[in-house]
């Protein structure tokens, strides 16, 4: 059964752990039985008025795996990664590129459960089930459906991987045989893509490039 948290994320660049409400955003999830969650956040002073969308893997009172996304054209997706402390979950959060992610920065981030908070939440429940598939159904470019849709062909070992290696427990034999049985089609098809968009990289940069500006 879906459990509705209001969430809220702080971000510094700077490396440091001072955060501000200018680099915030905030918003509400849907968190299911095995960890997976979705929902929908929105940056207070950004340019960009649309919702975005956040999902991921989150085991409260130990640790998150939060992925952000608006349209490509925006900003380049955002991997959040949090463990918790006294206040909430903090941790480093990365910008995600064709060839993996990139550190760039320090974050921090809190969630409340909305039911204790306010008592029913049956209608925001679902306005925001109503928000994710507006989202999916007509924002999510091509390029987040690729991530969203490879993150979900492997939900089921993020949710373990990610708790396990929070708690400090490894997996059996036969437990590494099915994770790497869920992830195999994954990694295949993201090389492929990982290739074919190298490829068209090379070829849109050699066709910018005289004489004049090769090395040798």
């Amino acid at each position: 059964m879906s459990k509705l948290y209001d969430i809220k994320g702080y971000w510094n660049m700077a490396y440091n752990y001072q955060f501000n409400d200018n680099d915030m955003w905030e918003g509400k999830i849907l968190l299911e039985d095995d960890g997976w969650f979705e929902g929908i956040v929105a940056d207070p002073n950004s340019s960009y008025t649309e919702d975005s969308f956040i999902f991921g893997v989150y085991h409260p009172e130990k640790v998150i795996e939060l992925f952000k996304f608006t349209p490509i054209d925006v900003s380049s997706p955002f991997v959040f990664h949090g463990r918790r402390d006294a206040k909430g979950y903090d941790g480093e959060f990365e910008t995600i590129g064709l060839f993996g992610s990139m550190p760039c920065g320090v974050s921090h981030i809190i969630t409340q459960d909305a039911e204790l908070n306010r008592g029913n939440v049956d209608l925001e429940t679902q306005e925001l089930q109503n928000k994710v598939q507006r989202y999916k159904n007509d924002i999510m470019d091509e390029v987040g459906k690729e991530f969203y849709n490879n993150s979900i062909g492997m939900r089921n070992s993020m949710c373990q991987i990610i708790l396990r290696n929070h708690e400090g427990r490894g997996f059996s034999v036969e437990e590494s045989s099915k994770i790497m049985e869920e992830c195999q089609p994954v990694n295949d098809r993201v090389m492929q893509t990982t290739e074919e968009e190298a490829k068209r990289l090379v070829k849109k940069i050699s066709k910018n490039i005289t004489d004049d500006d090769l090395p040798f």
